[in-house]
């Protein structure tokens, strides 16, 4: 069951992600996107909260 409020049983919807890196030889052709970085006040304070 994968949406518990349907009318119908075995009625919902799937969603799937593919995280396998792909190859231009794939139909990939696009850059990779830079890596994402935690702002260093946000990172400070973090720490700040769970430090102990």
């Amino acid at each position: 069951m994968l949406d518990h409020a349907t009318s119908e049983i075995g009625v919902g919807t799937k969603l799937g992600f593919d995280a396998t890196r792909k190859l231009p030889g794939e139909g990939f052709k696009r850059p990779w996107p830079p890596l994402i970085q935690m702002d260093a006040a946000v990172k400070a304070k973090v720490e700040k909260l769970f430090s102990p």
